[in-house]
């Protein structure tokens, strides 16, 4: 993960402007980018990028705990086209998610469920279902090493706000949770991401 490479003007604009609406739920520190390197590190999940650059690394504390938002900024080549393939550089600047998770639930991942998923499960019965939450357990397809504990432990305001929300992506490894949307910045975007946090932690 290359060190350091200073933000788009209009990533920041938008940054900036949805931390102005949002100053007064929270307490809120700017963290040093090799932070969220270390943090990002953890997780699977973005390590198939060319390159990944950190920006913005900002902590949000509410009533009964902390989360992490910043900036990833990705570069992948993907090979586009029908009858003559060729490679083309994507760039993209996601809001991620970062949070501490309240017990060790060992690697977990949520994903949005397919028709594939769905068929998978009636033969091997591996999507961690919450009884609680029908809209949730409908929509995503939760696996996890173990099982149980994401039963127990999995953050009720992340449930809640999945419930609503068809298309993060979730991966747990150990103490620390990920959540990304797989989407480019937008400023209702990242305001959602704000959302999530902030009921993870009222």
């Amino acid at each position: 993960m290359p060190d350091f490479r200073a933000i788009d003007n209009s990533a920041e604009k938008i940054f900036e402007s949805v931390l102005l609406k949002v100053q007064d739920q929270f307490e809120i520190k700017r963290k040093d980018h090799t932070i969220g390197i270390k943090l990002l590190s953890r997780f699977d999940q973005l390590k198939n990028y060319l390159t990944l650059y950190v920006h913005k690394v900002t902590e949000f504390k509410g009533n009964t705990n902390s989360f992490i938002i910043l900036l990833a900024e990705k570069h992948l080549t993907v090979n586009k086209g029908r009858k003559v393939r060729q490679d083309v550089e994507v760039e993209e600047i996601e809001p991620i998610l970062i949070f501490n998770a309240p017990v060790d639930m060992g690697k977990v991942f949520i994903t949005k469920e397919t028709i594939a998923d769905k068929i998978a499960d009636l033969f091997y019965k591996v999507d961690i279902d919450f009884k609680e939450y029908p809209t949730f357990s409908k929509n995503y397809f939760v696996v996890g090493e173990k099982p149980e504990l994401v039963k127990i432990h999995l953050p009720k305001g992340l449930i809640e706000s999945l419930d609503k929300i068809e298309d993060m992506t979730v991966e747990i490894n150990g103490n620390w949770g990920l959540v990304r949307p797989e989407k480019n910045l937008t400023e209702n975007l990242l305001l959602l991401m704000v959302s999530i946090g902030f009921k993870m932690t009222k």
